[in-house]
């Protein structure tokens, strides 16, 4: 009686054990991830945060507007909403170039509609929210005031630009 009492016991125990085994076994969570869109201007690319891209409009015409300033080359019907369309080189320090063939990404942050020209889409990823670093602090230029972050793609380092900071410098 008393090895069976021993061999039952014996049995809770390595039962016990495995319960608690179970309960330490890693679990493995996906990272939250986050969409951004990589877009060329000028010579670099540069992305945005995928939310705030609602669209990207083929190459279409944009009716100019007198008086308003170089970043804003005019105004944009889509689909019976009139808006405004920004030159994002002013902002970016890049060349500026003529009336050439723009695609415009529309860009939706709280208030801010609009339309931003950009010359191609390379890519829309999905990237895990700890890749995207800190914008360096020897970031020089005029992309500075809009750059959020950076982030890794195709091999070099790509800018991620702030709709917000992008939309504060237009309401100044």
């Amino acid at each position: 009686m008393l090895q069976k009492t021993e061999q039952l016991k014996s049995e809770r125990i390595l039962d016990e054990l495995r319960v608690r085994q179970r309960t330490k076994e890693v679990v493995d969570v996906e990272e939250e991830r986050v969409k951004v869109v990589i877009f060329i201007c000028g010579a670099n690319r540069y992305a945005f945060y995928g939310a705030d891209i609602r669209e990207i409009l083929p190459t279409c015409e944009i009716s100019w507007v007198p008086c308003l300033p170089d970043y804003l080359p005019g105004l944009l019907n889509v689909r019976g909403d009139i808006e405004s369309v920004i030159d994002i080189r002013h902002f970016l320090g890049e060349e500026k170039c003529g009336h050439g063939k723009h695609l415009v990404a529309m860009a939706v942050r709280g208030e801010f509609h609009s339309g931003i020209m950009i010359d191609s889409i390379e890519d829309v990823v999905d990237i895990p929210l700890s890749t995207i670093y800190p914008p360096l602090v020897t970031l020089n230029g005029a992309a500075r005031d809009l750059a959020i972050g950076e982030i890794e793609y195709g091999g070099a380092m790509v800018m991620l630009l702030d709709i917000e900071k992008l939309a504060a410098k237009i309401s100044l």
